[in-house]
């Protein structure tokens, strides 16, 4: 027999070797896990204790007298709660506007006068620069060349949000004191709460007086806003005049008249779109019930 070289006998001997060598124990794997399952009966007792908490809160809601906690908040925090009432449910302002008593033409224009003063005060006048003002109309406000180094666009966003205010205060309060048609007037008006003439001039005169007691930024932005809407309205006053005058008979008092007829010039002679449409206005006035004045078209007073 052929005996081993001595190399390839000591590599057998490693091989054997290895061979003997224990095997290492692989990790046993645990059983796996089952899922708990939640009973049948445990899901329907939560379902029942979720049902019972919502009846429980739907009848102490009912318990609750919103009345006494109303009565108990301050004026002010009515209102953001009105409001967001509103906003969430618009339906719900038809149901409120009969409930709203019908202003009177003194809180109207105090509305007028506040949302007017706000416009003013955010006009970005300079230090150096005064603007003497008028208590009746108002008309010593210049072109607002004391805000110079200042753009036109920084001024007018400035005024934009008080003139959006000024025109929702005017379209709100329209309603109420209009002659233009019943389509503009809420529901709740009958004939018996149709404002008088005299409401109806006081009110529309101190529009105008607040348009005009403005700087001519502010007047740029608020005119082609309300100008139409003027127009019809006061067109409407004077057609009502001319019924009232000339077909029913009716009369007015010396100083009322006279009082319109010198207010009506005032606001015709500014030179400026309200004074055109005035203009016009005021000429309709005299042509229809100027006799009342002694005024005709051949003698105006400018």
């Amino acid at each position: 027999k052929r005996r081993h070289e001595p190399e390839e006998s000591e590599n057998y001997r490693q091989d054997e070797v290895m061979d003997r060598s224990p095997t290492p124990e692989r990790p046993k794997r645990a059983a796996p896990k089952r899922l708990r399952t939640i009973p049948s009966d445990s899901a329907s007792k939560e379902d029942s204790t979720s049902s019972d908490s919502s009846s429980r809160h739907a009848t102490e809601d009912k318990d609750i007298d919103i009345g006494v906690l109303l009565a108990t908040l301050p004026p002010q925090s009515l209102l953001p709660i009105l409001t967001s009432l509103i906003r969430s449910q618009p339906s719900l302002k038809s149901a409120i506007l009969p409930l709203i008593p019908h202003p009177t033409v003194e809180t109207a224009t105090q509305a007028l006068a506040e949302s007017s003063k706000k416009l003013r005060d955010a006009y970005p006048y300079s230090n150096n620069t005064s603007f003497s003002t008028s208590t009746s109309l108002g008309f010593g406000f210049g072109t607002g060349s004391g805000s110079s180094g200042m753009s036109e666009s920084y001024i007018q966003s400035r005024l934009r949000p008080h003139i959006n205010e000024f025109v929702s205060t005017f379209t709100s309060y329209l309603p109420y004191f209009t002659y233009r048609s019943a389509a503009s007037s809420p529901s709740t008006l009958s004939t018996q709460n149709k404002p008088h003439l005299t409401e109806v001039f006081f009110f529309l005169s101190n529009v105008i007086g607040h348009i005009l007691s403005q700087p001519q930024l502010a007047q740029n932005g608020i005119e082609p806003l309300l100008l139409s809407k003027l127009s019809e309205e006061w067109n409407a006053w004077v057609a009502r005049v001319d019924v009232v005058v000339n077909q029913e008979g009716g009369m007015f008092g010396s100083d009322t008249v006279h009082g319109w007829v010198q207010r009506l010039d005032e606001f015709a002679a500014k030179d400026s779109q309200i004074g055109h449409v005035m203009r016009g206005v005021r000429d309709q006035w005299i042509g229809r019930v100027g006799w009342l004045v002694g005024r005709t078209h051949q003698h105006p007073m400018e």
